[in-house]
């Protein structure tokens, strides 16, 4: 299954190139879904059709779908939702209060990453085209993983089995419920998935990230952000689309400080993002919605190429061994050493750059080693282990 995960600040137009994207790959005969992760859906309105949390038929092969979360929980967690609904009303909260307040936050991006196992296991869709959130939300839905295996090795085992010995005893004098066999079996069968949601995420050769961003520099700034940060969990990056740039043509009178401003960032944005593929399209005079504009935005994106190849195979951690010697190296382009930091602990490596955090399991041929040096240089951040 061919994934396609869009992503980029709030709107630069990642709704209108996903709907672009899979109406486009449609056409050329795949079977498409185009799935809305974030909780303010608007893929709908670019389709100019009603959806829900199932996949509706838009036209030839092609799906829609807009994840509802508690759809999503009531459907295939109802041990863990039934447990957490529970507990919130036996401190007090109100029966509908409590099921909104079940949704922590992060977890209508879990039931994304979830569906999209669920659809690479049953085969049931070619290419699957993600409209993610914003990027900060982007990057903490990649990072969710990684995230369940820290918690899942650190602390899981050990709840278990306080809650079996509890259950019997002090249990019975607790106003408060102790969760369930039923509730840790959904725990671990969450975990067991998100393992495989891992793999996912890793295949450079099916799945890949796209950038979108507009010749704004508050824009490029964050989108070089997400590039490091992305690069950092692992995700393959693809391709960035530059998108709403404005044609020279219309640069007189008042905008003429426009297309100044706007050729600037254009070179910022070829020198930041040079080894790339980079795409533009053109600000419209008009909204792209329904599906004659948006599959011209695509034939002005892609031209005659099919919009669901993989335009560029990176691979951005890799270990390897060398005159033998031990090595990890992870493409962090516009990452600062002031504020990164590497530790060893047992066999994960934990690398930190900025807030954000990856812990990264070693293989077992690196398992017993020390950690030697690491050095950042030329966007690349090598560790050697000893």
């Amino acid at each position: 299954m061919r994934t396609i995960i869009y992503t980029g600040k709030g709107g630069v137009g990642k709704t209108s190139l996903s709907s672009s994207t899979a109406l486009a790959s449609a056409e050329r005969g795949h079977k498409t879904l185009v799935m809305s992760t974030d909780s303010a859906h608007s893929l709908g309105d670019s389709l100019e059709t009603p959806l829900t949390a199932d996949p509706t038929l838009i036209t030839k092969n092609l799906y829609a779908q807009e994840v509802d979360i508690l759809t999503e929980m009531e459907r295939n967690w109802k041990d863990i939702y039934a447990y957490f609904t529970t507990f919130l009303q036996s401190q007090g909260v109100e029966e509908i209060t409590a099921k909104e307040f079940v949704v922590l936050p992060g977890m209508d991006m879990m039931a994304a990453l979830l569906l999209l196992e669920h659809y690479k296991k049953t085969s049931e869709y070619e290419v699957v085209v993600m409209d993610t959130a914003p990027t900060a939300d982007t990057v903490r839905l990649l990072s969710f993983p990684d995230a369940l295996r820290w918690y899942f090795d650190r602390f899981f085992k050990m709840q278990k089995r306080m809650a079996k010995v509890a259950r019997p005893t002090v249990g019975k004098m607790m106003k408060t419920p102790l969760p369930s066999d039923n509730f840790f079996e959904a725990i671990d069968r969450l975990y067991q998935r998100s393992l495989t949601v891992r793999e996912l995420l890793s295949d450079g050769k099916n799945t890949t990230v796209r950038l979108v961003v507009n010749p704004q520099k508050m824009v490029i700034s964050e989108t070089q952000r997400a590039y490091t940060y992305l690069c950092l969990f692992g995700v393959p990056i693809e391709l960035l689309v530059v998108n709403n740039v404005f044609p020279a043509a219309s640069g007189e009178g008042y905008f003429q400080g426009v297309i100044s401003e706007q050729e600037k960032n254009l070179d910022s944005i070829h020198e930041a993002f040079g080894d790339l593929p980079i795409y533009s399209c053109p600000r419209y005079p008009h909204e792209v919605l329904g599906k004659e504009k948006l599959l011209k935005l695509a034939s002005d994106v892609f031209g005659d190429k099919d919009p669901a190849q993989v335009f560029a195979a990176t691979q951005p951690v890799k270990f390897f061994t060398r005159g033998g010697k031990k090595f990890l190296t992870i493409e962090l382009p516009f990452a600062t050493t002031e504020k990164m930091e590497v530790l060893l602990r047992e066999n994960t490596l934990h690398v930190r750059v900025g807030w954000h955090k990856r812990t990264i399991l070693l293989p077992y041929s690196f398992v017993g080693t020390e950690l030697g040096e690491a050095r950042y240089a030329n966007d690349k951040l090598t560790v050697r282990f000893d």
